[in-house]
């Protein structure tokens, strides 16, 4: 869609985004909720598709947890995508045997909602999948991670690109946006959008980040308190990857085997390494298995750590049991226990 008229601040700043980002002649799914922050995002690239040769589909997942209202959320994004001439897919997802098998709501929903963007992407040859994430819930994300328990990598917050799966990159382009740069954008293109009544609900952690604590810090201790955070998320972020590069190489050398429900981890490979690259070693070679990484916190792996030079036994979360066989650290998991995603 040309840019015709409008010529805003936000359409510089996507424009600079993708560009920073080499984003040009791709085939991108958009998710959308129907909440301004998707909506700006499917508008935004839709006006800059033709410059930088994009194809954009949309996406919607209607988890189907606020009955009649999720549907219509459902239909205005069918509608919207259909006004702006975007191919428009829509997923429907149960959330039961998720929540059921120990999941939380928020972490069964956005398990479930990857899932199906990287499937929908995967069918429709979309190399990317671009999510609205903003500023506001960067800043949201990190406090939820220090408040739940975190290390660098929590620190870090959301990256601005990761893989979905082999073919498909996940992108989040409007990091470096407010949301009421956003609201502004939108009211420009007199362009409405959909208001979704659960993110009022003090009975999430989140919510009560955004609406109470946030606002709590920057009134009684620092104005500035977003920036500020902002500033020692990059940092955390330069230190995570600097770690994350040398745990790769390491966790290569020590993995002696890996199966859905066994690692088999060669310590004499760990055993003359700092502590803080162990930990991060034994994360990474976790993440690869896909097992849960939300319940491990950092008592956790300085456990599993310390298992790496002494020690005989330890049990994790997820019915996880670490056990040293001579030179063999071996963790084992339930096979029926599901595999959770990153965000």
């Amino acid at each position: 869609m040309p840019q015709s008229s409008v010529s805003t601040d936000f359409l510089k700043r996507l424009e600079a985004a993708l560009r920073a980002d080499l984003l040009s002649g791709e085939r991108i799914l958009v998710a959308v909720s129907g909440g301004a922050d998707s909506v700006a995002l499917l508008r935004g690239l839709a006006f800059l598709a033709d410059d930088f040769d994009l194809t954009c589909l949309a996406a919607h997942i209607n988890h189907g947890l606020r009955g009649a209202d999720s549907d219509s959320d459902a239909d205005w994004v069918a509608a919207l995508a259909q006004q702006i001439g975007i191919e428009f897919h829509l997923r429907t997802v149960d959330l039961r045997e998720r929540v059921d098998a120990g999941q939380s709501l928020e972490e069964a929903a956005r398990n479930a909602r990857y899932e199906q963007l990287a499937e929908i992407a995967t069918a429709t040859g979309c190399s990317i999948v671009a999510v609205a994430h903003t500023a506001d819930d960067q800043t949201e994300t990190i406090l939820h991670h220090l408040i739940r328990g975190t290390g660098l990598a929590g620190l870090s917050g959301m990256p601005k690109s990761r893989f979905l799966c082999d073919e498909v990159r996940l992108f989040r382009p409007l990091l470096g946006f407010r949301r009421s740069q956003i609201e502004e954008w939108l009211a420009e293109l007199e362009q409405d959008f959909q208001t979704d009544a659960s993110n009022d609900d003090r009975g999430f952690t989140r919510n009560r980040i955004r609406h109470d604590l946030l606002p709590l810090l920057e009134e009684q201790f620092n104005p500035a308190f977003r920036e500020v955070l902002a500033s020692l998320s990059a940092q955390a972020a330069e230190a995570a990857a600097l770690l994350r590069r040398q745990a790769e190489e390491l966790a290569d050398r020590a993995v002696q085997s890996a199966t859905p429900e066994t690692l088999r981890i060669n310590c004499s490979i760990l055993q003359s390494v700092d502590t803080v690259l162990v930990r991060e070693t034994l994360r990474v070679i976790w993440s690869r298995a896909g097992w849960p990484l939300k319940r491990m916190g950092y008592r956790e792996w300085q456990r599993l750590a310390e298992l790496v030079s002494d020690g005989t036994a330890a049990n994790l979360p997820g019915q996880i049991d670490a056990r040293r066989r001579g030179s063999l650290l071996i963790l084992t998991r339930p096979s029926s226990e599901p595999a959770q995603g990153n965000q």
